[in-house]
């Protein structure tokens, strides 16, 4: 993550993305700011090893120490709209501190609930779909699925259509 940092300021890039977490699930103070202080004035984000933290609004305010400003989470479940329950405890604990930003499994149909549910303002959807190969020979002895992901564009328009119209809504 270092050299990732290192290599990231060079290119004159925005922002990074960090985490780590000590073996009992507490977030690593000690590495962790050592990257923070790494990045300099990059935006810090703090990626969803939070999702595996013994105890959220403990993390929570260490990650705010470290003075990252956001945390990419899925409220400690497989997607975001399974963890929403705690995405909205913790958007309220951080009161504008840092950023909550709700990940996984986020789509044009799930987008408005997500936020009128969590009070999150910003969120992370990777807009992907699968698509399959144009090969027409497949030979079965290598026993794979040839696709490839490809980011949906039609889907990210729908996102943003959808959380502007619950914005303009609210």
């Amino acid at each position: 993550m270092q050299e990732d940092i290192k290599a990231c300021k060079e290119m004159g890039c925005d922002g990074v993305v960090i985490g780590m977490l000590n073996a009992d699930g507490s977030i690593d103070m000690e590495r962790s700011a050592v990257l923070k202080q790494m990045a300099g004035s990059m935006q810090v984000t703090f990626h969803r090893a939070f999702d595996r933290v013994n105890d959220p609004f403990v993390a929570l305010e260490h990650i705010i120490n470290l003075g990252c400003h956001r945390i990419l989470t899925s409220g400690l479940k497989p997607t975001a709209i399974e963890g929403a329950e705690l995405l909205k405890k913790l958007v309220e604990q951080a009161a504008d501190r840092i950023i909550i930003m709700p990940g996984s499994g986020i789509r044009s149909e799930n987008i408005e609930s997500l936020a009128s549910m969590t009070g999150a303002k910003a969120f992370h959807s990777s807009a992907r779909h699968q698509l399959n190969s144009a090969m027409m020979f497949i030979n079965q002895e290598m026993n794979e699925r040839l696709e490839q992901v490809s980011l949906d564009g039609k889907e990210v328009l729908a996102i943003r259509k959808n959380l502007d119209h619950y914005s303009s809504n609210k």
